[in-house]
């Protein structure tokens, strides 16, 4: 079975599954009650406040969000004990593994694309002022750039969902490394603990040789162990 019919059916796994839906609705919500409890009757608001501290605050929404996904297309098989049927078929298992990892970053760089368009309508709905094109452009490229060391980092969770067999201790982890990141970023340390790194691409703030670092093996650990996790470890 080649790379693209294996792909096909991944994702029709997600598009048919009642999450992905939640999942939609979830990203649209949570900016548009934050742009609105923060922006809504407030005289002279600007656009770039208003992306600034918006985009800010949905940081942790997306750290959330994609570890999310990266568990659910992996925990699903164990939680739907479908991981025996799968590893049986005469599929092998890179293929299955990477189809996965394609479907995970269709279906977060398609919420990080609807999130911003959400947060944009919302701004000419509320009716900032002050707004221009250069100024969206740049704002969705530092918020894109972002969403993509989110993705990196949220290999983890997938790793995770593989290694304890469901995808409970992966969403525990997505939640701990929020918390966790308050405190670090608090502390001064956000450039050396890969959860908070893509909060310093959103800031404008560019990135040192470590902090690029960390964030490439990071992502290189949950891509590459994930892999090596089907390949040679012993599933049951």
């Amino acid at each position: 079975m080649k790379l693209l019919s294996i792909l096909h059916c991944e994702a029709l796994k997600v598009l048919r599954s009642s999450v992905f839906w939640i999942v939609v609705i979830s990203f649209a919500a949570m900016p548009i009650m934050i742009g609105f409890v923060s922006y809504n009757n407030v005289p002279d608001t600007g656009w770039e406040p208003y992306l600034t501290d918006l985009l800010g605050s949905i940081t942790a929404i997306l750290m959330i969000g994609f570890s999310f996904t990266s568990c659910w297309v992996f925990g699903r098989e164990y939680a739907d004990k479908t991981i025996s049927e799968l590893l049986v078929k005469p599929v092998s298992r890179l293929y299955a593994v990477l189809s996965k990892f394609i479907i995970i970053f269709l279906w977060d760089i398609m919420m990080a694309f609807f999130m911003f368009t959400v947060v944009f309508i919302l701004g000419i709905f509320i009716g900032l002022k002050g707004g221009s094109w250069p100024l969206i452009v740049n704002s969705f490229l530092t918020y894109l750039a972002a969403s993509l060391a989110t993705m990196v980092v949220s290999t983890i969770s997938a790793l995770l969902a593989n290694v304890s067999k469901g995808y409970l201790a992966p969403i525990g982890l997505a939640f701990l490394t929020v918390i966790i990141s308050n405190v670090v970023a608090t502390a001064g340390f956000s450039s050396y603990f890969p959860w908070t790194i893509p909060s310093l691409l959103l800031s404008g703030i560019p990135l040192g040789t470590a902090s690029i670092t960390i964030l490439a093996v990071t992502g290189i650990i949950g891509f590459a162990g994930t892999i090596a996790w089907w390949r040679f470890a012993e599933q049951q």
